[in-house]
């Protein structure tokens, strides 16, 4: 087996190419073609030049979001890779999109002859990208026989989205599959993939799907859903923006991602795959630093094998991630065989070693397949391919980008350290307290740190977004040659301020939960101001006006996360009354003043009041009036417990024209 590869600038130099080559007179060729250029008749053109050259050669192609040829990742070109085989037989075949696209899958198949035999090695396909469910299209496949290898991926048209043409040298067609079968049983079949996606931020649940079209997650549709954690421009650019933030879920034990394909009118978004219902599912971002280490794994896993020469289908959203180093994890392979393959909207993948055989449809992958007729392997490379470190570049996009992402990863393991640890003081809460009360002051804890979780959320959104956008920035001007030192060193100093308050937002939360109860200098305006840089988007979600007034900076010795946790139990009770009540213009006003021996504050808020009958009791202990145990927080009966027994405060409720007003006094210093 030998391939070649082209980098196709004219009909004449295709000609003289295959001349050159000897291919005219070859019995089993096969041409793969991978093109940038969108337009049926340059593609009917160039097929029927390699027809009227090379009539043999079997022909399947695909356009792309991205080339790859021998010289590495390509943009706006066309590759031709020619391989010619002498002991395989290779057949193709062209279905258009009719019923199912599981139908079309076994529709391909089953034009082969001998499809069950095991003759039959292997199957290269490329649908089209914009109307194939690649995962129900491998199924189809698979359901008539799962041992056949399957590689390929979804066509292309960078990210325009609007239409993607699969090709053999019988037709081009928008809507179906191409497919080119390979007859040898002892051709040596060898695939492996990339992933590398890293699962960040709050888990999700599907709550309405069909197949690979979702209706809602978590209460939203999915394009409200990418508004709520991406942000407004962000959703703006959806489906194109959304193969680079893929949703990502665990199927069959193995993660997967899925990319956006389409955005529908109602809110709804068709993946590449199938989400199932009830599927939890997190927003995916691409791990530079292993993705370029994974590429030492790919390399010494082919050299396992014989290798003769290596296709790659790779996702557009590696491309997008790492632009020109996107060849970081391509070139090395070229040490061991000829290269070439195309950048897709999903990429087909069949494990061959696996006692489980049947093909899937992956997204954010560089999926490799490698062949040979021969039994050689490969015995030397560079040495220097196998450093445990990525090559040195220079690069100063990419070092940004490995920032970012190593910024991400470290912020959400945080994120899940401290939930874990918040989970870990609930288990030890129910385990001390056996007492019915204790246990429902618990399951009140657990419902409060979900809360903080979605408050944490909330605070991190906003930063993480001007860090991308400042990046983005710096790679815009940098790619047009405008990147002076000033926008730099702007651009850089933003990303430090951001990152400085994602470090202060964790402390402030750490300190939140703090079990002891030692005892700090601290001020009244200090503690509301911490108090409401937490709970501030739960004001801006709601429309709530929130007013403060600062008339002291007197000292005081308390314990800073205990007196937080009353003013935010009691803010939050505030919030919850306005919401219920429906309250038009809702405010809640935090006024703080001395007296002659405490510093004060006045939560505020326009609810109408509490009613007259209940106030006397809302510090006792069994009163509640949140029905079914769905209050929140730490309750009035613990916070007047933490102010008035811990911190030998006081602290009292009352109205006053139409406000409920709750005054905190502590002790000064």
């Amino acid at each position: 087996m030998k391939t070649i590869t082209l980098e196709y600038e004219s009909k004449e130099q295709l000609e003289n190419f295959i001349l050159k080559n000897n291919i005219l007179n070859e019995d089993n060729v096969l041409v793969q073609i991978f093109t940038a250029v969108h337009d049926r008749c340059f593609i009917d053109a160039l097929v029927q030049s390699i027809v009227d050259v090379a009539p043999n050669a079997n022909i399947i192609g695909s356009t792309t979001c991205g080339e790859i040829s021998n010289s590495g990742s390509l943009t706006n070109s066309t590759v031709i890779s020619i391989s010619t085989f002498q002991n395989t037989t290779i057949k193709t075949t062209l279905k258009e999109h009719c019923g199912s696209c599981f139908d079309m899958g076994k529709n391909i198949i089953n034009s082969f002859p001998s499809n069950k035999t095991e003759d039959l090695k292997l199957i290269i396909s490329f649908a089209d990208g914009l109307n194939t469910n690649g995962e129900e299209y491998l199924d189809g496949i698979s359901s008539v026989n799962e041992k056949i290898i399957v590689s390929g991926g979804l066509a292309g048209d960078y990210e325009k989205f609007t239409e993607t043409f699969v090709f053999t040298q019988d037709g081009v067609i928008n809507n179906g599959a191409v497919a080119a079968a390979f007859y040898n049983k002892d051709l040596n079949v060898f695939t492996d993939y990339s992933f590398n996606w890293e699962a960040v931020g709050k888990k999700h649940i599907v709550e309405k799907s069909e197949k690979n079209r979702v209706y809602q997650i978590s209460g939203m549709t999915p394009v409200d859903f990418y508004i709520y954690y991406l942000g407004d421009d962000i959703a703006r650019l959806l489906p194109a923006i959304g193969v680079e933030f893929p949703l990502v879920i665990k199927k069959d034990n193995v993660v997967i991602a899925r990319s956006v394909l389409v955005k529908h009118d109602d809110g709804s978004l068709s993946f590449a795959g199938n989400i199932p219902q009830g599927s939890v599912i997190q927003f995916g971002h691409g791990d530079v630093q292993m993705i370029i280490q994974r590429g030492v794994e790919n390399i010494k896993n082919i050299m396992n094998n014989p290798v003769e020469s290596i296709f790659i289908y790779s996702c557009m959203a590696r491309r997008a991630l790492l632009k020109d180093d996107v060849n970081l994890e391509i070139m090395p392979l070229r040490e061991l065989a000829p290269v070439s393959g195309f950048f897709t909207y999903g990429e087909f993948y069949h494990n061959c070693s696996s006692d489980i055989c049947n093909a899937k449809l992956l997204n954010q992958t560089m999926t490799v397949l490698s062949l040979a007729e021969a039994n050689n392997r490969v015995e030397k490379v560079s040495a220097n391919i196998f450093s445990q470190n990525p090559p040195e570049v220079n690069d100063a996009g990419l070092h940004r980008t490995q920032a970012l992402s190593n910024l991400i990863e470290r912020t959400t393991k945080e994120l899940e350290e401290l939930n874990s640890s918040l989970e870990k003081r609930v288990k030890d809460e129910v385990a001390k307290n056996s007492e019915k009360d204790s246990l429902l002051q618990v399951m009140q804890t657990q419902v409060q740190l979900g809360e903080m979780m979605e408050m944490i959320i909330h605070q991190w959104r906003q930063p993480l977004s001007a860090i991308t956008s400042s990046v983005t920035s710096i790679q815009v001007y940098n790619d047009m040659d405008m990147l002076s030192g000033d926008i730099l060193s702007d651009s850089l100093d933003n990303i430090l301020s951001y990152s400085d308050h994602l470090n202060s937002t964790i402390e402030d939360f750490r300190q939140l939960f703090k079990s002891n109860i030692l005892l700090e200098d601290s001020n009244t305006k200090m503690l509301c101001k911490k108090v409401i840089s937490i709970i501030k988007p739960v004001f801006e979600k709601n429309n709530i006006t929130l007013e403060t007034n600062y008339d002291t900076d007197s000292d005081i010795k308390v314990s800073i996360g205990l007196v937080m946790q009353v003013l935010l139990n009691i803010i939050k009770n505030a919030v919850d009354i306005l919401l219920e009540k429906k309250i038009n213009k809702p405010q809640v006003t935090i006024n703080t003043y001395d007296d002659e021996k405490y510093s004060i504050i006045e939560i505020c808020d326009n609810g109408g009041g509490i009613p007259d009958d209940i106030l006397p009791k809302i510090f006792d202990k069994r009163f509640t009036t949140k029905e079914n145990a769905d209050g929140t927080g730490i309750g009035l009966d613990m916070s007047k417990t933490i102010i008035e027994t811990k911190l030998g405060g006081k602290i009292t409720a009352h109205n006053k024209n139409g406000l409920a007003i709750f005054t905190i006094k502590l002790l000064r210093n």
